[in-house]
């Protein structure tokens, strides 16, 4: 079977990406001959300004290198990505170096959503490179676990839980036992409102995890196994609490206090996931249709759920 040659009409539109038409017997050369791989494959991807200085010469290798590592963060789902992840393997191995350590460095602060997005971009440059190691779609659902609990990113919930599910199963295929992946997509699944899914995920795994984490896993098995869960979805909550959140900066303050006293009416949500926000943004709306009593008493519940809850300290002292 001959296998067609992409064109550039075949290639992904990336923003600050210009694609060179190589010949098919087009080779790359670096590193004092220590590189010398054949690219006439397909298109190249180029930085404009690496693309305008062209004239009649073909990209050298640092140009290649820039214009790969840029369309691999922007978009590693772009047509060729496999490809271009190979290539920057194999003949730039310190852009890997440099995405690992930026991984690293995410992990280990509190960043914004903007900056998980990017982090799930570079896990996916590695899970190109090694296309069947459990470990990378693992760490990918994870990631957009987190985004789809962001409060910044709720009204992406939905989205976010079920590509998070699509990653973790993925990571099981590549690996059954992977006991983190199971854990994870049961909470995916509990929260998306699957529950059978998430029992089967987190069937046989208590005795295998952090005994904190096992004592919480066993009071939810007992629960959802009595049928004690949430009156909607968890996701569905998530969702609402955007919308409400919308109302408010749109100063609809009764639309979005209805809302939220919709949600924490459910006892049953609200003992599994206790949010102190919920209580502190109704509490704003109350204050904001003069009704102090009722706004001071959601700020000490707030409070209560989390005494440290600066926000919400600070509201309550200026309450009246």
């Amino acid at each position: 079977m001959t296998i067609r040659r992409l064109t550039i009409t075949d290639m992904t539109p990336v923003t600050g990406i210009a694609y060179y038409e190589p010949s098919a017997d087009a080779i790359l050369d670096g590193l004092d001959g220590k590189i010398h791989i054949p690219i006439g494959s397909m298109p190249i991807p180029l930085l404009p300004e690496d693309h305008s200085a062209l004239g009649a010469s073909s990209p050298g290798y640092d140009a290649v290198g820039r214009g790969i590592y840029q369309l691999l963060r922007a978009n590693p789902d772009a047509v060729g990505s496999s490809n271009y992840a190979s290539l920057l393997q194999q003949a730039y191995p310190h852009y890997l170096s440099e995405l690992a350590s930026h991984i690293v460095m995410l992990d280990q602060k509190d960043v914004e959503v903007t900056y998980l997005d990017r982090k799930i971009n570079y896990l996916k440059i590695f899970a190109l490179i090694e296309p069947e190691n459990a470990q990378f779609p693992f760490e990918i659902g994870k990631t957009l676990l987190d985004k789809g609990l962001r409060l910044s990113a709720l009204h992406l919930s939905t989205v976010s839980l079920y590509r998070a599910a699509d990653f973790l199963e993925k990571a099981r295929q590549f690996d059954p036992q992977h006991l983190p992946a199971r854990n994870t997509l049961g909470e995916v699944y509990y929260l998306l409102g699957k529950y059978d899914k998430a029992l089967s995920c987190w069937s046989g795994i208590i005795s295998e995890i952090d005994k904190v984490e096992a004592e919480k896993l066993e009071a939810r098995l007992k629960k959802i196994e009595a049928g004690e869960f949430p009156r909607i979805p968890v996701v569905d909550y998530l969702e609402a609490v955007a919308v409400a959140m919308s109302l408010f900066e749109a100063g609809q303050y009764e639309e979005s206090a209805a809302i939220y006293q919709d949600i924490i009416d459910d006892a049953a949500f609200c003992q599994q996931f206790p949010l102190p926000e919920l209580y502190y943004y109704l509490a704003l709306c109350c204050k904001n249709m003069a009704m102090p009593k009722y706004a001071e008493e959601y700020l000490q519940e707030a409070l209560t759920i989390n005494p440290a809850y600066g926000e919400a300290r600070a509201a309550l002292d200026q309450l009246y």
